[in-house]
């Protein structure tokens, strides 16, 4: 019991002293939260004006090359020439080619890269694919289109660099998967 009334006398004395500092605190804490105008904060990581100016510059550069329909050697409408894009652009026009490939469906695609073989490839009914390997600027990431080209005996060696115009191609192998490809008209060593 003595310990209580100790706790009890020592309370009511502090209460006292802790009722004067509330009434100052919550007025200090009312005005810094009032319903001031707010400030306006400037921001270190602002786009510079000119960064807009060359965004721009590159968007309507690579729609230009990607929209424009070159001739090829015999005259033909090359729908998509990815030889006359940057590395970037042309890695990213190749995702999207495997993402929507209904949209590129019978188009004329003229694409150059690093020539790959398949053996025992079941999208050749067991022979050799054949695939243009597509890399990005830095080359860490790659994407392949594969094609169809009868080379007779001149086979090129894996790595070679070519340049295959042809006609994209979407189909359904059993199981319902979708297979993209290029039906080649010419092959460029």
């Amino acid at each position: 019991m003595k310990l209580e009334n100790r706790k009890l006398k020592v309370l009511n004395r502090a209460h006292p002293r802790l009722r004067a500092l509330t009434i100052p605190c919550v007025l200090l804490i009312f005005s810094l939260f009032s319903c001031r105008e707010k400030a306006v904060i400037e921001t270190s990581f602002a786009i510079p004006e000119n960064a807009r100016t060359i965004e721009k510059e590159a968007i309507a550069a690579n729609e230009a090359i990607s929209a424009k329909k070159t001739a090829s050697a015999d005259g033909v409408k090359i729908d998509y020439d990815l030889t006359e894009m940057n590395s970037n652009m042309v890695y990213s026009q190749v995702f999207d080619m495997m993402i929507e490939p209904e949209i590129y469906d019978d188009k004329l695609i003229k694409m150059r890269g690093n020539f790959a073989l398949y053996p025992n490839s079941p999208t050749a009914n067991g022979g050799t694919a054949y695939a243009v390997i597509i890399s990005d600027a830095l080359a860490c990431c790659q994407q392949g289109i594969e094609f169809k080209y009868d080379f007779g005996e001149k086979l090129p060696k894996e790595g070679d660099i070519i340049t295959v115009t042809g006609q994209y191609v979407s189909a359904i192998m059993s199981g319902d998967i979708v297979y993209n490809y290029v039906k080649a008209v010419s092959v460029d060593m």
